[in-house]
């Protein structure tokens, strides 16, 4: 069925907000103001009064979920949407939002899906745990979980948008280039994959602040020398290059029969990024001072004398 399927409003201070949630065709993203969020990140925009326009998505959530969190303290709103992908990840979140100064949460997410999938179960109950804990601050919440497959009804898009004064969040899906969800050409899909490699495990990163250089490089370097097991070089992640698309499925994904059309060119662009990282990743082992080990980014640059 095309077109709305569910619609309602609400108010969070003077702004409302409309839901909306369909089975459109993509369409091309906006212009100007359109923001993509990734797996394993949230990104936060104030609403200032001079705001017109603003459109902040992700999609392919299978057991993840997407969540928009609109926050109000006094004459401040602001809109944050995450991809979140684990328990873990989603506590990571809340935590986030539950130390920010915010009078009122309004909340909605889509996602865990398929219904019957044990981490999409695992997601669903973490996440209605984590709004429960936000107390009488949560004004309304709006949580579309566990309602079938992925792929059907867009449910593996979600995202806010505000065009003039009028504020939606819906599942309208939009038709976007690689480099439009991976602006540095595959070290997003690396972080994606291998933030979980590194002691202590990287949940989540804020999407606004971009990757450092230093960054990149260890990213890289965990990517080239990643094997799924440990003494088998044929699972190593770079090796993406060479397999086909429905092999890097099932190889790499937990709901692999769910995945957009897109999800094994993002991987082989990422395992694309590791292998032309290599000798940047080389030439830092070689010529750059160690500093003391922290998420991804352990190297500093300096010239050595």
């Amino acid at each position: 069925m095309a077109g709305q399927m569910n619609s309602c409003q609400n108010r969070v201070a003077d702004m409302k907000i409309n839901i909306d949630r369909n089975s459109n065709a993509p369409v091309l993203p906006p212009v100007s103001g359109f923001h993509y969020v990734d797996q394993g990140n949230y990104q936060t925009f104030s609403l200032s009064p001079d705001l017109s326009q603003l459109t902040v998505y992700s999609d392919s959530a299978t057991s993840c979920i997407i969540v928009v969190v609109v926050a109000t303290n006094e004459d401040d709103t602001s809109v944050t949407l995450a991809h979140l992908d684990s328990p873990e990840c989603i506590t990571a979140f809340f935590k986030i939002i539950s130390e920010r100064k915010a009078s009122k949460l309004e909340v909605y997410a889509q996602g865990a899906n398929p219904p019957k999938n044990k981490t999409s179960i695992a997601n669903a109950k973490q996440l209605q745990k984590e709004v429960k804990a936000l107390g009488n601050r949560v004004a309304g919440n709006w949580l579309f979980l566990l309602e079938g497959t992925p792929l059907d009804e867009n449910r593996g898009d979600f995202g806010f948008q505000l065009k003039g004064k009028k504020a939606t969040v819906s599942n309208q899906p939009y038709s976007l280039e690689l480099t439009q969800r991976d602006p540095t050409c595959g070290g997003q899909s690396v972080y994606c994959i291998m933030r979980r490699q590194e002691n202590p495990p990287v949940e989540l990163r804020d999407a606004g602040v971009p990757f450092t250089h230093s960054e990149l490089v260890e990213l890289a370097s965990i990517a080239i020398a990643f094997r799924k097991t440990k003494n088998d070089p044929s699972t190593a992640f770079t090796n993406i290059v060479n397999m086909q698309n429905q092999n890097i499925r099932q190889s790499w994904s937990t709901t692999p029969q769910y995945e957009a059309e897109w999800f094994s060119d993002q991987l082989k662009q990422g395992a694309c990024f590791a292998l032309s990282m290599a000798p940047v990743v080389n030439l830092s082992a070689n010529y750059l001072n160690q500093q003391a080990e922290r998420p991804y980014s352990r190297l500093r640059r300096k010239i050595i004398e």
